[in-house]
């Protein structure tokens, strides 16, 4: 598959706690063990917990039961989606707050434009034009070093010490620096004015649904060779010389020096594919189309979004139509109401990875 690079994202450490390594079979245990329960899941009964597996159990194309492969192979993503869509619900909030801020709008604004409304019945747009204007609040934001006694920003420093907007005020010096480091993150030239409207579309979601039938699609459900020797679960692509970044295809053809990207865990690789879809030229369709949704107060639909990833594959429509089939096949779409457990810790577990 022909992928688009993407550049590294920032991350967020939280406390955790580290299991030893396990096999499949301890891994269903140890979902059990968490009340990890994917039929409760699915209903909203119970949370996600925040169960962080470092890679998949190299034992995991060996199991017998295709339902315990898939489980185990779904147990491990849930989290990892939630915990990457989480860390940018967090930027998209603040970076909400602060051109609401900017308009004179009350601080609830921005929750209450970041809450989809229910669906109501009618015709339904068409997205906006990739390359059509966005018109919003412009600000210059331009990267500079940070007073003495400030921490530069990581991936939440400023978040923890920057003060609550107030309405129609202009944006701190602190606030500026977060937002150009932010700009910069989502492929945006810090140095030019950001349209604060234009950095909206890029930092945002995307759905669980989509995400786990595109994992699930690229790494025949996480034991394709690249899977589990490279993390690599949507079939990105480097043209890196370094043996470190990728790993060869058995087929590749001849004068092709694309490989399969690595990655150091499971949480890299999620972070890098969410990265891609939010600044890629290729996708910014995609980006488009949510952001149509936004607008009209509407939940992100997986199946229309799929219809602007015919350039994530070579394959292009046929390849859409294999995710569609799956999503259904395995009522996916269940899962896009899935929330994380509140409890802030998270469970690092090592596997016995394939030699």
């Amino acid at each position: 598959m022909t992928r688009p690079a993407a550049p590294a994202v920032a991350q967020v450490q939280q406390p955790v706690t580290v299991q030893p390594k396990l096999d499949a079979q301890n891994l269903l245990a140890l979902f059990k063990e968490k009340n990890f329960t994917l039929d409760e899941v699915r209903t909203g009964e119970r949370p996600v917990p925040r169960i962080v597996l470092a890679g998949l159990p190299r034992d995991l194309g060996k199991m017998d039961s295709v339902d315990d492969r898939k489980q185990i192979f779904v147990n491990t993503m849930l989290p990892l989606l939630l915990l990457v869509n989480e860390e940018i619900e967090r930027d998209r909030a603040r970076l909400m707050a602060l051109r609401d801020s900017m308009k004179g709008l009350p601080a609830d604004a921005a929750a209450k434009a970041a809450a989809p409304a229910a669906p109501t019945p009618g015709p339904t747009p068409g997205p906006t034009p990739a390359n059509a204007p966005v018109g919003g609040t412009v600000v210059t934001a331009a990267v500079h070093t940070p007073a003495a006694g400030v921490t530069p920003h990581d991936a939440g420093d400023p978040a923890q010490t920057a003060a609550t907007p107030t309405p129609g005020a202009a944006m701190s010096p602190l606030d500026q620096v977060w937002v150009a480091r932010l700009a910069a993150r989502y492929g945006m030239d810090p140095a030019r004015k950001i349209d604060l409207d234009a950095l909206l579309r890029r930092v945002d979601v995307v759905p669980v649904s989509m995400a786990l039938a595109q994992a699930a699609e690229e790494s025949g459900w996480g034991t394709s060779r690249f899977a589990q020797h490279g993390n690599a679960l949507f079939g990105q692509l480097t043209w890196s010389e370094e043996e470190k970044e990728g790993i060869t295809p058995r087929n590749r053809h001849p004068g092709d020096t694309s490989r399969f990207r690595k990655f150091e865990d499971l949480l890299e690789c999620v972070r890098v594919y969410m990265q891609n879809l939010n600044t890629h030229d290729a996708y910014a369709q995609f980006r488009a189309t949510r952001a149509s949704l936004r607008r009209q107060g509407k939940p992100l639909d997986t199946m229309l979004l799929l219809n602007t990833l015919d350039k994530y594959s070579e394959l292009g429509p046929v390849y859409v139509k294999a995710v569609r089939s799956l999503i259904r096949t395995n009522n996916l779409r269940d899962f896009d109401q899935a929330v994380l457990h509140n409890e802030p810790q998270q469970i690092v577990v090592q596997v016995k990875r394939a030699s």
